[in-house]
């Protein structure tokens, strides 16, 4: 990770509270709503309550990162309410910035296009139906969707949790793949995120899974560690028991360079896990020359390709492992035939009810998850996955997978 500082502690800190303030204020405002017999009392513990949970982001980090408590008990439990607070405040935030954006357009509509009265003009009123309405349109129901559709959302990804992992079998399609490649199966891994929540355990189980799919190459496309160069360990005593024809190939993902490259670099390569930088692995398979390419993680360093395809062979089939899915803006220039990338989780939460999907990471990403086709007979193919490690909050909706591939002539 990057390194925490006193002013990124004072910053989260501080923007945490601007938060927790902006919902304290609604929640209050729901409090005077229903009238109670004892405001003050409520009012003082919402305000007390709110304020503590507001401290929790920064107090994780600082325990986690400063006084070096990840293997406590106590702290994933204080990061997994972090965690699940956070969300839920991120959430009302958004919804309730959108709400009342919306009444103050609509303030602003109803004022313009008011009637103006003349004089001895009178109108009857129901004052205590209108006080009623104007009481259920402007404060209750705001707020009722403001605090519930929040709630509902995260209630349901803390339910909804999935850590099993499933598996995608694809075929894909080239027009210029050598005859000798015809069926060659590869399992594709991204974001392992080795660390509290994925212990060596279930790293083991993974590796169970996917010699089952009886692969010929394994990719790994990077995120290996959460935080720290330690967590590199478990992964690669896990990862060693892999069972292949041709072997493992990886690539580095920003958090493995946060945590330190070089020791993740020689680690990876005593295991045999091959963590290509910015340079190609040639494979002859049957005389057919596979180019296995591997670069770090980067959006926009195009030149760290061209490094590598110096050491690939020009006619071969080139398969790219990279971290980024966005870097396939430059893979398919390059001539890259397969692009294999992780880094978005899928987004870890997303939304699907009665047919109808939501994914917020594809807001983000110009490539956020599965696959993508392009360039000339669709020659030119990126597989986004959707990772099986979590980061950031423990929660994930988008199922953990992993991709087997099978390569096929178009």
């Amino acid at each position: 990770m990057p390194p925490i500082t006193l002013a990124r502690l004072l910053l989260v800190l501080l923007l945490s509270l601007l938060a927790g303030a902006y919902v304290c204020f609604k929640l209050l405002k729901l409090v005077d709503a229903f009238k109670p017999r004892h405001p003050k009392p409520i009012r003082i513990f919402v305000a007390v309550l709110v304020g503590a949970l507001m401290t929790t982001p920064a107090l994780t980090l600082f325990l986690r990162f400063e006084m070096d408590l990840r293997e406590e008990e106590a702290m994933y439990a204080l990061f997994t309410l972090s965690s699940v607070w956070a969300m839920w405040v991120l959430l009302t935030v958004v919804v309730f910035a959108l709400l009342d954006a919306c009444g103050f357009v609509g303030r602003v509509v109803q004022r313009f296009a008011r009637r103006p009265k003349f004089a001895g003009e009178e109108e009857p009123v129901d004052l205590s139906r209108r006080e009623f309405l104007t009481k259920t349109a402007t404060t209750i129901a705001p707020l009722a969707v403001g605090f519930g559709f929040p709630s509902v959302i995260t209630a349901y990804s803390v339910a909804n949790h999935r850590s099993d992992y499933v598996v995608n079998s694809m075929t894909l399609r080239f027009p210029n793949l050598p005859t000798e490649l015809r069926g060659l199966k590869i399992a594709h891994l991204s974001d392992i995120h080795s660390g509290a929540y994925m212990p060596q355990r279930k790293m083991e189980e993974i590796v169970e899974v996917v010699n089952a799919l009886s692969p010929d190459i394994v990719a790994l496309t990077g995120d290996f560690v959460s935080s720290y160069i330690e967590e590199i360990e478990p992964l690669t005593k896990a990862f060693q028991g892999l069972k292949t024809t041709f072997g493992a190939y990886s690539c580095a993902g920003n958090h493995d360079e946060w945590a330190g490259i070089a020791p993740i670099e020689a680690a990876m390569n005593e295991k045999r896990l091959n963590l290509l930088r910015n340079r190609s692995h040639v494979l002859n398979i049957d005389g057919a020359k596979l180019n296995v390419i591997g670069i770090d993680f980067g959006r926009e360093k195009k030149h760290y390709l061209d490094r590598a395809l110096k050491s690939a062979d020009k006619e071969g089939f080139k398969l790219l492992l990279c971290h980024h899915p966005d870097f396939f803006i430059h893979a398919k220039e390059r001539g890259v035939d397969l692009t294999l990338a992780g880094h978005t989780h899928g987004g870890q939460i997303s939304i699907e009810f009665g047919g109808f999907e939501f994914y917020p990471i594809d807001l983000f990403y110009k490539y956020p998850r599965g696959l993508y086709e392009e360039g000339e007979r669709k020659s030119r193919k990126l597989y986004v996955s959707l990772g099986v490690g979590v980061t950031g909050t423990p929660l994930r909706t988008v199922q953990a997978e992993i991709a087997l591939i099978t390569l096929e002539r178009a």
